[in-house]
C-alpha cells in the first residue's frame, strides 16, 4: 500500500471521491430513482461533475496561500473525479436514457445543441485525465501545462451545457454559473494574453 500510494492518507480521499458513486448506485437498486431512473442518474451524475470541476478551479487559488498550499498534492485525483463523474453522466445518457438507440442520439443532436457543449467538455476531462500522469508530465515537458489549462474551456462548456438546456428552472445553472463565472474571470485576468493586450488597450482608453 505504502509502495502505490506516496502518501497514507490518499486511500482515505480516494474512498471519500466515491463516497458519491456509492450512493447513486445504490439509490439506483433501491429504487429511489424510479420512476424514471436514467433522467435521475444522468441529473445527479452531472451534478457532482460540475461540483469537482469547481473544485478544480478552487484549488488553484486557494493553494497560493501558504496555510493551504498542501491541498495542491490532491488536484490529481479531484480532476480524475471531475473525468469519473463527467464519464458516469454520459454513460448514463447513452445506456439508461437512450438506450443505446442510434436514431434516439441522431436525433438528441439535431433537437439538442447543448449536447456538444457535454461531449467536448467529456473530451477535454479525458484528455486531461490520461495526460495526468507523471510519465506524461514528463514526456509533454512545458506543453503539459499549456493542456491542462483546457480545463477552463471544459468549464465554459459546462456552463453553455446547463443554460443551453433551460427551460423554467434556472436553479443548477445559475448555481453552477455562481461558483465558475468568477473563477474563469479571475483567471482570465491573471492570463499573458489579457495582461499585453487589455490592459494596454484599456490605458490608453483612459489617457
Amino acid at each position: 500500500m505504502a509502495v502505490f500510494w506516496d502518501r497514507r492518507e490518499k486511500p482515505y480521499v480516494v474512498f471519500l471521491f466515491l463516497m458519491p458513486l456509492v450512493w447513486m448506485v445504490s439509490s439506483l437498486f433501491l429504487g429511489r430513482y424510479f420512476p424514471d431512473p436514467g433522467k435521475a442518474l444522468m441529473n445527479v451524475s452531472g451534478i457532482w461533475a460540475s461540483v469537482f470541476v469547481i473544485a478544480v478551479l478552487l484549488l488553484t487559488p486557494i493553494a497560493k496561500s501558504t496555510q493551504f498550499r498542501m491541498i495542491s498534492r490532491y488536484r490529481r485525483f479531484v480532476g480524475l473525479g471531475a473525468f469519473m463523474y463527467s464519464i458516469l453522466h454520459l454513460v448514463v445518457y447513452l445506456v439508461l436514457f437512450a438506450g443505446l438507440n442510434f436514431s434516439w442520439i441522431v436525433s438528441d443532436l439535431v433537437e439538442k445543441p447543448y449536447i456538444y457543449a457535454g461531449v467536448l467538455a467529456v473530451m477535454i476531462l479525458s484528455t486531461l485525465a490520461i495526460t495526468s500522469t507523471k510519465k506524461m508530465m514528463r514526456r509533454m515537458g512545458k506543453n503539459w501545462k499549456v493542456v491542462h489549462r483546457l480545463v477552463y474551456l471544459a468549464a465554459a462548456c459546462i456552463v453553455a451545457h446547463l443554460w443551453l438546456q433551460v427551460k423554467s428552472d434556472i436553479t443548477l445553472a445559475m448555481w453552477v454559473s455562481v461558483f465558475i463565472v468568477p473563477l474563469l474571470v479571475i483567471r482570465i485576468n491573471q492570463t499573458s494574453y489579457y495582461k499585453k493586450y487589455f490592459k494596454k488597450t484599456l490605458k490608453k482608453g483612459l489617457r
